[in-house]
């Protein structure tokens, strides 16, 4: 029943209340704080460091936060990682995820599914880092690096830092 619809030959009776409220009369219980993390903007990112499965621990994803946080990039994640619980969701790239086109893209320890490369092969510039030389993310890749992450990746942010 809309407004429209309303049945006027209904009626009623207004009864007026008094209400005097004091300071102790009023109280707030704060029952449940959540705090939403800051949701982050793989799309706009114009540097993506992503992690795939190989980086093998929530602790190794450290590692990337820190080159990001030296390149000012966003960190992303293979849907192995996310389904793997290495990171959450909001960082997954590919058809299941997010499509990307930053201006670099390093690919670290992912493998490079298809599903993974239909969602960041169009970004201008990729740097994959794998151990394995016949990972099929280094075909999409503009530069490949074959070699442990924890070895390779300590090193890029060496000389980054050095740079500054």
């Amino acid at each position: 029943m809309s407004l429209k619809d309303a049945d006027d030959s209904r009626t009623g009776q207004v009864i007026e209340e008094t209400v005097e409220l004091n300071g102790e009369a009023l109280a707030v219980k704060l029952i449940k704080r959540h705090i939403e993390k800051r949701t982050i903007n793989l799309k706009g990112a114009r540097t993506i460091v992503a992690g795939g499965g190989g980086i093998g621990s929530k602790e190794n994803f450290q590692l990337l936060y820190d080159l990001a946080g030296a390149i000012g990039g966003a960190v992303g994640a293979s849907r192995a990682a996310v389904d793997s619980g290495l990171i959450s969701k909001e960082h997954q790239i590919g058809q299941t995820g997010t499509t990307v086109r930053p201006a670099l893209y390093i690919a670290i320890g992912i493998s490079g599914a298809i599903q993974h490369r239909a969602g960041m092969e169009d970004s201008a510039k990729i740097i994959a880092i794998n151990s394995d030389p016949d990972a099929p993310i280094f075909s999409v890749a503009h530069y490949g690096i074959v070699g442990d992450y924890k070895t390779v990746v300590p090193k890029l942010i060496k000389a980054i830092k050095e740079k500054e």
